[in-house]
């Protein structure tokens, strides 16, 4: 969400609108990708605790790569269709960066319990 606020505010007070436009989208796609994960893991639990998390639910988990991929893909597409509002290697950059963003942070915690 940070990296949103941050791609928002580059929006409004620069002239970079195409690449500030470009990252919020990979952002927001990747976000709505982890969501999907997350609900993924959601499933998952409640099957352990014997528990129906509801078929919606079991969609997400079951179509979890196809929701991914294609939310990865409309992005792609929307910055090739829209190029002059939208910047590809900025949306391949916000989609991408959140993904290092989390391997960094996974790494640092890694270290710290050693």
């Amino acid at each position: 969400m940070v990296a949103a606020l941050i791609s928002i505010l580059v929006f409004i007070l620069t002239p970079y609108y195409s690449l500030s436009l470009g990252f919020l989208l990979g952002v927001v796609s990747c976000l709505l990708s982890f969501a999907s994960i997350y609900i993924k893991a959601f499933v998952f639990d409640k099957v352990a605790e014997r528990e129906s998390p509801g078929i919606l639910s079991y969609l997400v988990t079951a179509f979890g790569l196809v929701i991914r991929y294609g939310l990865i893909a409309v992005a792609v597409a929307l910055a090739i269709v829209f190029s002059e509002t939208f910047h590809l290697a900025t949306v391949l950059a916000g989609y991408a960066g959140l993904y290092l963003y989390i391997m960094v942070d996974m790494f640092l915690q890694l270290q710290k319990e050693r």
